[in-house]
């Protein structure tokens, strides 16, 4: 399933013991008309965990809520070939404006830790995804041939075993960044965030490492709904 996601970002926590609201307005370029669904990012079926289900005019929409302690994490689902992650970080309302075909220019209005978001993220993939990129397109298309029972010529195993261990190596370079930050910045709403989006390609040590850190700032429901297995 091609999934198309993108990172809108405020910071994280859940459970609210007073009336303080968050609120959000998105308008959201290419957006059709028709039924949003926004859920809880977890493990489990996303069903499970549908929360709210929006009306979309002209590609607009509004979402808001008393029950749910920010910061914390939701999905907005379009389809089985369209999704994209909200952030949000504090009470408050949040205009959330973009356009759906370039998902890497899109703003949380008012909040200065999209921007720092967006610029840690953006600076991984420019480091260890950017360089590899075509190698990762590559291989994508190969293994679409393969899976319409294609065969590849012996060349290209060559170059796909090549590939996928340059692939490999990258992503593991990535993952170790992205674990030494969390280490050295231990209380970042930015730094949970991220470990949000890429938790379940750590191992099972890393993850008990992460939990273990980010459970002297962050409660448990942010934790175990959000990051646990």
């Amino acid at each position: 399933m091609k999934r198309i996601g993108y990172l809108l970002f405020a910071s994280l926590f859940f459970f609210s013991c007073n009336q303080e609201k968050l609120k959000i307005k998105g308008e959201i370029e290419g957006l059709a008309d028709g039924s949003l669904l926004i859920k809880l990012k977890t493990n489990k079926e996303f069903d499970e965990k549908c929360i709210d289900t929006l009306l979309v005019e002209n590609s607009e929409f509004e979402f808001s809520s008393e029950a749910i302690k920010p910061p914390v994490r939701f999905t907005a689902w379009v389809n089985d070939s369209c999704e994209f992650d909200i952030y949000i970080g504090n009470y408050g309302s949040f205009d959330v404006v973009g356009k759906l075909d370039d998902l890497k220019q899109i703003h949380v209005n008012t909040d200065d830790l999209a921007s720092e978001y967006y610029a840690y993220c953006n600076r991984l993939d420019s480091i260890y995804i950017e360089p590899i990129q075509a190698k990762l397109e590559w291989v994508k298309q190969k293994n679409i041939i393969v899976e319409r029972g294609g065969k590849l010529t012996q060349e290209d195993e060559f170059r796909m075993f090549d590939y996928n261990k340059d692939i490999k190596k990258a992503q593991s370079r990535r993952r170790m960044a992205i674990l030494k930050t969390v280490r050295a910045n231990p209380t970042s709403y930015v730094m949970m965030a991220v470990i949000q989006k890429e938790y379940q390609a750590f191992n099972t040590r890393h993850k008990a490492e992460m939990i273990k850190i980010f459970r002297k700032r962050f409660s448990d429901t942010a934790l175990f709904w959000q990051m646990g297995d």
